[in-house]
């Protein structure tokens, strides 16, 4: 009998291999009423999310974006029924560190200098940044929130791990109200944060209770290479809040991708 810690090891590895794993499955035939319809057309020279240039003219790219077409394991999801637990060895271990801010345009990115990593059974990523979307990307049980960070992890061979924080209308969220402070009004470059130390896990539910599945980025090039880590439990921003990031960036979410016979897991962390 395989001991839990054991059994969860394979899990994180197996989810590890199919994000990079080229996939040949049948198109689901329940895609979610929203998921986008990759059109043909001439090719795109850049990519947003609405019109002639959003989400499902995306693989319009070209190169490595073509999957955001053809792709048979793309992010977004809806997290739908009740997906099997398992357990794993979690350990959270972020600094306060100082970090940038930038409005890119397309979402608000926050980058550490030095942010610390996700511990999984002994592998380490280390956490890269920190992106707001807006409606939240992913669904449970076809529930949208109102806003969805992203908390972008990579080891050094660049698989990618990224843990998803779910925001509900609600109290606000004192660590965003500080960080809101600092929204820039404009695209451009990165700036300093000043008087500001970022601490990821200031940012993230109190538990270690996670919806686990193998999925993609949900920005071009929509690369098939990424575990999905949603806390099981959202957090709560003011309807100020939200409504101060959606005047700034607007709707900032692909829709919802077809599941394709994925399994979804429930990951608890243990001591």
């Amino acid at each position: 009998m395989k001991s839990p810690s054991r059994t969860s090891a394979v899990l994180v590895a197996s989810l590890l291999a199919l994000s990079l794993a080229a996939c040949s499955g049948k198109k689901d035939a329940h895609a979610p009423a929203n998921a986008e319809q990759t059109h043909g057309g001439p090719p795109v020279s850049k990519w947003t999310y609405d019109g002639d240039t959003g989400p499902a003219h995306w693989a319009q790219l070209g190169g490595a974006s073509a999957i955001c077409g053809n792709g048979q394991r793309q992010s977004p999801v809806d997290i739908t029924g009740q997906p099997k637990m398992q357990f794993s060895h979690i350990l959270l271990n972020y600094n306060s560190a100082t970090a940038t801010i930038q409005n890119t345009g397309k979402t608000v990115r926050v980058v550490p200098t030095n942010g610390g990593d996700l511990e999984l059974d002994g592998a380490r990523y280390a956490l890269k940044s920190i992106e707001f979307h807006s409606p939240s990307e992913h669904a449970i049980n076809g529930h949208h929130s109102t806003l969805e960070s992203q908390f972008i992890h990579a080891d050094d061979k660049g698989h990618k791990v990224i843990i998803a924080v779910l925001y509900d209308i609600g109290v606000a969220d004192p660590m965003l109200g500080s960080l809101w402070t600092y929204l820039p009004s404009d695209p451009g470059q990165p700036i300093p944060l000043p008087d500001l130390l970022i601490s990821a896990q200031a940012l993230m539910p109190g538990t270690q209770d996670f919806y686990v599945y193998s999925g993609s980025l949900t920005t071009p090039p929509c690369s098939e290479e990424v575990t999905w880590m949603i806390y099981t439990a959202p957090l709560t921003v003011s309807a100020e809040q939200a409504d101060a990031f959606q005047r700034l960036i607007g709707p900032n979410a692909r829709p919802l991708q077809a599941r394709n016979n994925r399994d979804f897991f429930r990951l608890a962390g243990t001591n």
